[in-house]
């Protein structure tokens, strides 16, 4: 079972220790994932706009964009 292991002491009784995963650290994760996603969904819009109207000047905001997400 990967919720717990034992650790054993020479010469004393074993102790369980229980191995969670903190909540504060998956909320910040989930988190950075959405921003992440979201910043690459505003660069894909850049582009598109960029080459549908022919304004290269949008180029350079989705580059920023999609460094942003990664």
């Amino acid at each position: 079972n990967c919720s717990y292991f034992k650790h054993f002491t020479p010469g004393q009784s074993s102790e369980i220790f229980e191995v969670t995963t903190q909540k504060e650290y998956s909320i910040s994760a989930a988190a950075i994932a959405i921003f992440s996603v979201g910043f690459a969904i505003i660069g894909t819009i850049c582009v598109l706009f960029s080459f549908t109207k022919k304004r290269d000047y949008l180029l350079k905001p989705a580059s920023m964009f999609y460094t942003f997400a990664g």
